[in-house]
């Protein structure tokens, strides 16, 4: 282990992994986890090992690994499209693979969108607006609409056109009084505000996750949120880019999160579910007017934005694969059946209890929210509990515990988990200061 500089390089490497297998972890101490945490970035939605997908994948790897998706036509890329599409906002009718990974496929978004613009003549729309508490990716542009205090120390090398606005949450940000709907109109009111500030024809897009990430816990916007967020984007002529990288793809119970908003984006970057750990792919998702503009006489012939494994042809085999099992009425149904009977077991058996704030999310992305003294510590007490002593893995840190299991989580693993979390969390409350 010395030769490896890891992320975490004052803490002991972690335990040896010999095998993960439906929704299990076996270490080389003997040990067999369950985990709820899809892989703890909740790429794994699928669990591991699924035969399915590594005999498409193996079918794939006879053939080519990876061909280039610039000189060559890889026709699963076009099925896989097509699928993408199916059950995508109306007027969402292209998809753009990018590369491997979600930072990659919000990178490309705003790129897109900045070609967009520029192609089209308004060259000065380099101002991106994004809202605090977020996360985006790794790239620098990520880092830049992101806003994580651990990343500050890179803002000398960040764009200098990116603004942000407030978070959308209505569980911390609502004033007293206000309904969910004025607090929804204001916060479109900010965005049209900053927009204004920074010069209408001077803005190229808004980003925002559908969905606030588990950095916040898993919040769901109020309703109407983003339909006003849209119409302010409309009026100026604004971009909007949705990440679903961690929310979209079916952890919501719908393919992608916004419908359940009933909104449609301009652009939507998807990832980590996409290949679900089996082979890494990302994409955007749009519309045609991008490729008007690039073709029209004012445009530049081509998408100026591009990677070696775009469209990496294994990890297009395993996504179709993938994505065949959970763009299912069954799959689907499953995944916002179990969501609410785990988040209705929660709010049941906690919700009086005093260090019980709230649940919030949709489908199998959701958190409860901690009310306590060292929420942190609370959190980590609890989690050393299920591991220890249940065999489970946990995503409890921060003020929240995340729940992102694999969406091939049954009902009664579901149950077993929350029975020793539901247990845990009373237990470790007993001696908690409030």
């Amino acid at each position: 282990m010395h030769h490896i500089l890891r992320k975490f390089p004052k803490d002991a490497p972690g335990p040896v992994v010999v095998k993960a297998e439906g929704n299990y972890i076996h270490t080389a101490d003997g040990r067999k986890l369950l985990d709820t945490t899809a892989g703890n970035t909740s790429l794994a939605v699928l669990g591991w090992g699924h035969q399915g997908v590594l005999d498409a994948m193996r079918a794939q790897m006879d053939k080519f690994c990876h061909v280039d998706i610039n000189v060559w036509t890889n026709p699963m890329l076009e099925e896989l499209g097509e699928l993408l599409l199916s059950q995508a906002p109306k007027g969402l009718n292209r998809v753009y693979y990018v590369g491997n990974s979600g930072s990659e496929a919000m990178e490309a978004a705003l790129k897109l969108s900045y070609q967009a613009h520029h192609d089209a003549g308004n060259k000065q729309r380099t101002w991106f607006i994004s809202r605090l508490q977020s996360f985006h990716g790794a790239t620098l542009h990520g880092v830049g609409v992101s806003e994580l205090p651990i990343l500050n120390f890179y803002r000398p090398l960040l764009p200098a056109q990116l603004a942000q606005i407030q978070q959308h949450n209505p569980y911390l940000g609502r004033k007293e009084g206000e309904s969910l709907e004025e607090y929804s109109a204001r916060g479109a009111q900010e965005l049209e505000d900053k927009i204004l500030e920074i010069g209408p024809d001077n803005v190229a897009a808004f980003i925002g996750e559908t969905q606030l990430g588990s950095l916040v816990g898993d919040v769901p916007a109020a309703p109407g949120y983003w339909k006003a967020i849209r119409a302010v984007c409309d009026k100026y002529g604004v971009h909007l880019i949705l990440d679903e990288i961690y929310c979209g793809l079916g952890r919501s119970g719908k393919i992608y999160n916004c419908s359940w908003d009933d909104v449609t984006p301009d652009f939507v970057a998807i990832g980590k579910n996409l290949g679900a750990g089996y082979a890494p792919l990302s994409a955007v998702v749009t519309n045609d007017s991008l490729e008007k503009i690039v073709v029209s006489p004012t445009g530049q012939g081509r998408i100026q934005h591009g990677h070696t494994h775009q469209g990496y042809s294994l990890g297009a085999a395993a996504a179709l694969a993938v994505q065949k099992i959970v763009h299912t009425p069954e799959m689907l149904g499953h995944i916002s059946s179990l969501g609410q009977h785990m988040r209705d077991r929660l709010t049941g058996e906690l919700g009086d209890h005093p260090f019980f704030r709230n649940v919030r999310g949709r489908g199998l992305l959701f958190s409860i929210e901690h009310d306590c003294e060292n929420k942190n510590g609370f959190a980590q007490a609890v989690s050393k509990i299920m591991l220890e002593r249940h065999q489970v893995i946990i995503n409890a840190k921060w003020h929240r515990t995340s729940f992102t299991p694999p969406y091939s989580l049954t009902r009664e693993q579901a149950d077993y988990v929350l029975d020793g979390f539901i247990g845990a969390f009373k237990e470790v409350s007993v001696n908690w200061p409030k």
